[in-house]
Formats: C-alpha cells, sequence, structure tokens
C-alpha cells in the first residue's frame, strides 16, 4: 500500500491523506438522509458538451452533505499548493450502495479559483452493520456493480482488478453517466488492521490519470 501510493510521485495523494485525516466531524449524523454513491459521482461529471476549466465550487450544492465550512478554504497540504489546488473543501454524507446498504462517507473537493480540479469520496469502513447486530464487509465489486445498475458505465483504463492486490490495489476507469462527459475514477483499496477501505477519486486531467501506478 505505501509503496502504491508513494510511486504516485506525491501529484494525487498528499493532500489526500491530510484532509482525510483532518477532524471533519469523522461521520455523517445519525438518521441523515441517505445519497446515491452514484448520484454523488455524477453531480460532479461534466454536463456533456460543455468545457469547462474547473466545475464551480457550488456544484453538488443538492447533495446532503455536511460540509465543514460554506465554501473552499486554503488547502492544507503544501504539495497540493504547489500543485496549483490552493483550495480545498470537505464535509460527510451517508451514501447508499444498492438498495439497502448505506455507509458513512467523506467527500473532499480540490481546486483553485477557476474551479474543482479533484473530487475524492472516501469509505472510511466498508463494514455494514445490521440492526440485529450481525454485518458484512462490502467489496467494490458490490460497489462497482452498484454503480453501474444505476445507469452508469465503466470502462477500464489502467490496472485491472484481477490483477491488483486483494489487500491493496489501485484501479483507473473512464466513468460516464447519462447526459454528462465521461472522466477518470481512480478507485484505490486498501485493509489496513485488516478492516477495508476505499477511496473513489474523479480525476479530469489526463496527466494525473497516467501518475496512477498499477501494483499488479
Amino acid at each position: 500500500m505505501v509503496r502504491s501510493l508513494g510511486r504516485v510521485q506525491g501529484l494525487l495523494v498528499p493532500s489526500l491523506l491530510v484532509l482525510l485525516a483532518a477532524p471533519l466531524g469523522a461521520q455523517a449524523p445519525s438518521g441523515a438522509r441517505a445519497v446515491k454513491l452514484s448520484a454523488v459521482i455524477t453531480a460532479f461529471l461534466v454536463d456533456a458538451g460543455t468545457r469547462t476549466r474547473g466545475l464551480a465550487w457550488t456544484t453538488g450544492g443538492e447533495l446532503p452533505v455536511q460540509w465543514e465550512s460554506p465554501g473552499p478554504v486554503t488547502n492544507p497540504d503544501s504539495w497540493s499548493r504547489q500543485q496549483g489546488l490552493m483550495l480545498a473543501r470537505s464535509g460527510t454524507f451517508t451514501g447508499s450502495i444498492g438498495d439497502t446498504v448505506a455507509l458513512d462517507m467523506t467527500l473532499v473537493l480540490s481546486g483553485n479559483d477557476t474551479g474543482l480540479q479533484r473530487v475524492t469520496v472516501h469509505l472510511p469502513s466498508m463494514l455494514f452493520s445490521r440492526a440485529d447486530g450481525s454485518g458484512f464487509f462490502v467489496t467494490t465489486q458490490m460497489v462497482e456493480q452498484s454503480l453501474k445498475d444505476d445507469g452508469m458505465t465503466l470502462q477500464p483504463l489502467k490496472c485491472s482488478r484481477e490483477t491488483e492486490g486483494a489487500s491493496y490495489g489501485n484501479l483507473v476507469d473512464a466513468v460516464q453517466a447519462p447526459g454528462k462527459t465521461a472522466s477518470g475514477l481512480w478507485w484505490f483499496w486498501q485493509s489496513p488492521q485488516q478492516e477495508p477501505t476505499l477511496t473513489l477519486t474523479l480525476l479530469y486531467r489526463r496527466a494525473d490519470m497516467q501518475q496512477v501506478e498499477c501494483i499488479g
């Protein structure tokens, strides 16, 4: 895991690690209205036929996200600032996967005065607990299938789920939704202390996609 993250040349990962480690209120409030993970990703895809150098910071304003600030603030990561990602905004929400599973998730927006340049959804725990005390770990395959069931298309661009590690790995898809332009979707999964986590990052720039390295 550490090797794979470090090999991304520091462009994508430092701000992600800093922001996800920052105090965000940790979890979405109990009883918060759940929103489909597919809806969150779709909200940050560019409308078909639209040319933009960065989505507006107000994008996704209709989503039930508990934001940490009313707007973007100075990006806490110095490396990301050197890459031109001067601003960031983070929040938490309850995201649904399929019809029955809902998990607490973190949303991190990164960009500059032009607009959003990167959007990250982090699932700090893939454990779904039922009311009766039982539960199970949600898999990346379940997440992928839920996106497809909701009408999104995923086309592999880099790496393969079959050859990446079971405990950690990278995968880049081209993700598209009806009426939207395809963007890169970087999957990164790992299992610290044997508990799976998943990070999904929308990459709008081809150069960012090229720097994600396969582990397998």
